[in-house]
């Protein structure tokens, strides 16, 4: 068994991130309690959200909650079942057939958006004019592919991506209870988690799924407590904010090794040189380049360099700015800030990042 199945919520206080969703769900449920003789509770609920974050499994808990057996829960694959009008048709015809152990029928259908126009709208009549004992759960990545008939007829939940806190937070669990230690040194543990997770997408499956591919390739380091940072950083590759801190070392230390060759261009004045040296270093490096990122972490920064806390929100910790805040103190100035927040203008007038960064680094080297 998997990990994301041996660890996959059964209930909602297993649920994390998704308060406001449960709130409303349980309010739901409350009332469905206490109907009087004639009312009903909503009859078809929208899901929308990121991959991996719970919708199916919220919509299970949800159903269960209800008081609905497993026997009368029906989870469909909507991007299989959507190739064959008829697998719709042979839906819609059980629908009318009572439950077996319950009040109610449930109805999950996972990536509805994958439902073709035609299935959606054999389905309309029904969403229309449901059986009392049925209920719909759409679950689905992008709403906006749904017909907005279907749309309208839902209660629309929109679920939240998880934060890297959250993610991390819960593969630490996860390792509690399997009961093993990546490194002996808790703060390496803790730095290999945020790797994970960070370049897990935010989301709660995929951050299982690479933590579980992490256990079995180092199965061996793992043993003897020797898994390291690097070793992950091998695997996934640089987190974004390891790219900035490259960047923001590139401009502080322009004498460095690393910038020598873009140096050497400045004083040649070879500008079409210098612009397509730094046009390869983008496209080697900074493929996910984000300004409003980077001034996130040049503003993190600064506020570190005048000795005031971060949010521990981010993808790596406090320690880790205070280490190259404090080799490059004399960069993190306000001048700096006024400099890329005018570079921001740019920015939001050209859709191509790379010749952003170019903006951002050659003209930075010449004004230096």
């Amino acid at each position: 068994m998997s990990l994301y199945t041996k660890y996959r919520p059964k209930t909602f206080e297993d649920v994390a991130s998704q308060d406001d969703a449960i709130i409303y769900l349980k309010n739901i449920i409350e009332k469905n309690k206490n109907l009087k003789s004639g009312e009903k509770i909503p009859h078809a609920y929208l899901f929308a959200g990121g991959h991996g974050i719970g919708k199916t499994t919220l919509a299970r808990i949800f159903a269960r909650e209800l008081g609905t057996d497993e026997a009368d829960i029906y989870e469909l694959d909507a991007a299989s079942s959507s190739k064959k009008i008829e697998d719709i048709r042979n839906i819609i015809e059980s629908i009318f057939t009572m439950p077996i152990l319950s009040q109610y029928k449930v109805y999950i259908f996972d990536e509805a958006h994958m439902l073709t126009k035609e299935s959606s709208n054999a389905l309309l009549k029904t969403f229309e004019e449901p059986p009392a004992h049925v209920i719909f759960i759409l679950c689905t990545t992008d709403p906006n592919k749904l017909i907005s008939t279907v749309r309208s007829r839902c209660n629309i939940i929109n679920l939240k991506k998880p934060s890297i806190l959250e993610i991390k937070a819960r593969l630490v669990y996860i390792l509690g209870e399997e009961y093993i230690s990546l490194n002996k040194n808790q703060e390496i543990n803790l730095e290999i988690l945020n790797y994970i997770a960070v370049h897990s997408n935010q989301s709660f499956r995929d951050s299982i799924t690479n933590l579980e591919k992490v256990l079995h390739t180092f199965s061996e380091k793992i043993k003897d407590q020797s898994l390291e940072v690097l070793d992950i950083e091998n695997m996934f590759g640089k987190r974004s904010i390891d790219i900035y801190k490259d960047i923001f070392e590139i401009l502080a230390q322009k004498s460095s090794e690393k910038n020598e060759e873009i140096k050497d261009l400045k004083e040649k004045s070879k500008k079409e040189e210098m612009i397509e040296k730094v046009l390869n270093f983008c496209k080697e490096n900074h493929h996910d380049f984000s300004y409003a990122r980077m001034l996130e972490c040049f503003r993190n920064a600064m506020l570190i360099k005048n000795k005031i806390e971060i949010e521990e929100s981010d993808e790596c910790s406090q320690k880790y700015y205070i280490d190259f805040v404090t080799l490059n103190a004399a960069f993190f100035t306000s001048a700096s800030l006024l400099y890329f927040l005018e570079k921001s203008e740019l920015y939001e007038n050209i859709n191509d990042k790379e010749s952003v960064l170019i903006a951002i680094l050659g003209n930075f080297v010449e004004i230096n």
